[in-house]
């Protein structure tokens, strides 16, 4: 058989042939690198003429008093014919692909030669594709791992700028809390007013700042706690 012809030629050149069962196709390869191969049969097409079995099958459904009903087709003929013609095509790969046919001075069988040429061809192709894609792939992850570390910097520097924004801010707030608590302080003093009352005051607004200060580590227990949750309506 043609098949197994070619597959002792394919082989001698160093080329694994074998079936991908779980895809249905037939693969040659050589090396880390493998095409499809098929071989398919030309078939020709012809009107088809109705036979006397078919025709007996139409008249006796016309006969049928059920012919409408559930269960009941029309036997209708095919429109076309199909039949071998023992003209066989080789096509190798997908992209690239090539295909040997009869020519009309030569057959297939005596062609096969050419094939195991062009399979060889073909895998050399697909050897240099594959390596230029795996070397645009490892490019582009390259590039990518690049901007992704860049972005990522990025992101971090204007966190940090975020934050360096907001202490400054939260600095100069306690500053100007500060300036205003020791104003009050100085009137009270100054008028003679400074009671005990105004003094447990400064003490507590002293306090506020130094919490609004990123500069000092301490906590305000109520502000900086959770904030407290209603009990709901009672039934």
């Amino acid at each position: 058989m043609i098949g197994d012809t070619l597959i002792k030629a394919l082989e001698r050149q160093g080329m694994k042939v074998w079936v991908d069962r779980e895809k249905s196709r037939t693969l040659i390869g050589l090396d880390e690198t493998s095409l499809t191969i098929a071989i398919s049969e030309h078939v020709a097409r012809s009107k088809h003429e109705v036979t006397a079995a078919e025709k007996k099958a139409i008249e006796r459904w016309q006969r049928s008093p059920n012919r409408w009903g559930t269960g009941s087709h029309y036997p209708r003929p095919p429109d076309y014919d199909y039949h071998p013609t023992g003209k066989l095509t080789i096509s190798i790969g997908g992209y690239p692909s090539r295909s040997w046919g009869d020519t009309p001075k030569t057959l297939l069988e005596q062609r096969l030669h050419q094939v195991v040429a062009g399979a060889l061809d073909l895998i050399e192709e697909q050897r240099i594709r594959t390596e230029e894609q795996e070397r645009r792939r490892l490019a582009w992850q390259k590039a990518k791992d690049r901007h992704d570390r860049l972005a990522e910097l990025r992101k971090q520097e204007l966190e940090q700028l975020e934050k360096l924004k907001t202490n400054a801010t939260q600095w100069l707030e306690a500053e100007r809390l500060r300036q205003y608590i020791e104003a009050v302080e100085q009137a009270a003093v100054q008028n003679g007013e400074l009671s005990e009352e105004i003094k447990d005051w400064i003490s507590w607004a002293r306090i506020k700042a130094d919490c609004m200060d990123p500069l000092i580590a301490v906590s305000d227990a109520i502000l900086d706690g959770p904030e407290p949750k209603s009990p709901g309506y009672y039934y």
